[in-house]
């Protein structure tokens, strides 16, 4: 997804923002399209959550969620382009959302991607550039 990054402790879900779910970062932006940072299969899809787990050959797990405090929504104007098990390449489309319906129903327009397995890295920082476009800008640099 395109547009303006912010730190994950911007995020309004107090379970991403404290990194419950490892470190990241955000990205607001009105797009309804979610693309794969790269290439993998998921691992996961959790529609009343509006967010896909994937994994990348390398064995990197991520968690890619679309607005906050969504689950009262029920999977409403998410639609998935993967089922679990399905291999993706980068760039390839993953989910979209209704984000001007998400708008409506008071859902921030925020992408949020964490690293779950982070612990099997020296480290993660996000990038301190203020917009990124989807695949083309890195948004999280992953110390090995």
């Amino acid at each position: 997804m395109s547009g303006q990054v912010k730190p994950l402790s911007a995020a309004s879900d107090s379970l991403y923002a404290k990194g419950y779910f490892g470190p990241g970062a955000a990205i607001t932006s009105p797009s309804s399209s979610v693309k794969a940072p790269f290439s993998g299969i998921c691992t996961r899809v959790i529609p009343l959550d509006y967010a896909v787990e994937i994994k990348s050959s390398a064995g990197l797990k991520c968690l890619i969620k679309y607005g906050s405090d969504t689950h009262q929504l029920h999977g409403a104007q998410f639609s998935c382009a993967i089922k679990t098990g399905d291999t993706f390449k980068a760039g390839s489309l993953l989910f979209t959302v209704n984000s001007s319906w998400l708008k409506q129903q008071g859902v921030e327009n925020i992408c949020i991607m964490t690293i779950l397995n982070a612990h099997a890295l020296l480290g993660v920082m996000a990038t301190e550039r203020k917009h990124v476009d989807a695949v083309e800008d890195p948004l999280l640099t992953l110390f090995v």
